[in-house]
This record gives structure tokens, C-alpha cells and sequence, in this order.
């Protein structure tokens, strides 16, 4: 008899980390091309301050996402929540790091509602993204 999913995930467990290279062609997919858009015009960004164009916060809270799915599954799709800061601008070229903690869980109907600690690290070794998700193991 194997154990429930909830019972296989213990706090303090840590997540693999999951590596992304952020290129440009990635944030334009995102970010639909436009002229005078921190995120797709290069000329605008640096103009801006930034020496690179930046990627949309919302692409590392995609990938915080990808990694609660793989941890849960169909209990984070329907019943995950995020709750993220964003602490660093993301450029292009940059490469990210995201890890993850599991730092609660608690009885939720028949469920169990697992929390786990994020954060996203550049190559500079910034945090980029702090933060917690949490969904539902059975």
C-alpha cells in the first residue's frame, strides 16, 4: 500500500530547483512586440535606465506554477494560490533560478493544504521573486 500524496511531503522539503534562460524571443511571445515597451524595445529599455529589456513579472510566476503542478498536480490547479513580491527587475539574457521550501500543512476538508516557500535568484545571485504558493494533496 503506498501513502497519499499529502503524507509523502514533509516540511522543510525542498523542491528541485528549476533553471530558465530568459530570452528575448520569450518575453516577445509574452509580451506581444511593441514599440516604446520596457520589455521588447531595447533602445526604450536603456533609455529607461535598464540594460536590457525586462521580462514581465508574470513569467517567473509562471514558473513558480510549473513547479507547484509538478509537486501537486491537479490540487494546485484547483485550489493552488500565489502570493509573490517582485524584488528585482528580470532582463533579458538573464538566467533564473527558482527553489521552493515546504514550509506548512494543514487540514483543508479532506484535503491538505501544503504551502511552499518561494524565491528566484538571477546569476548575480539577486532574489528577484519572494513569495509562497500552496494547493491541495489528497
Amino acid at each position: 500500500m503506498s501513502l497519499n500524496k499529502a503524507a509523502s511531503i514533509n516540511i522543510g522539503d525542498e523542491l528541485a530547483p528549476r533553471v530558465k534562460q530568459i530570452a528575448q524571443r520569450q518575453i516577445d511571445a509574452y509580451s506581444g512586440v511593441r514599440p516604446k515597451s520596457i520589455h521588447t524595445d531595447v533602445e526604450w529599455a536603456q533609455k529607461k535606465g535598464f540594460s536590457a529589456p525586462l521580462a514581465q513579472g508574470l513569467m517567473s510566476t509562471a514558473y513558480v506554477s510549473q513547479m507547484m503542478v509538478d509537486l501537486l498536480g491537479e490540487g494546485f490547479v484547483r485550489g493552488g494560490k500565489i502570493n509573490v513580491a517582485f524584488i528585482k527587475p528580470v532582463l533579458a539574457g538573464d538566467t533564473l533560478t527558482m527553489h521552493g521550501v515546504v514550509k506548512s500543512k494543514a487540514a483543508e476538508s479532506d484535503k491538505t493544504r501544503v504551502t511552499v516557500e518561494f524565491w528566484c535568484e538571477s546569476q548575480r545571485g539577486e532574489k528577484t521573486l519572494v513569495g509562497t504558493a500552496s494547493g491541495l494533496a489528497a
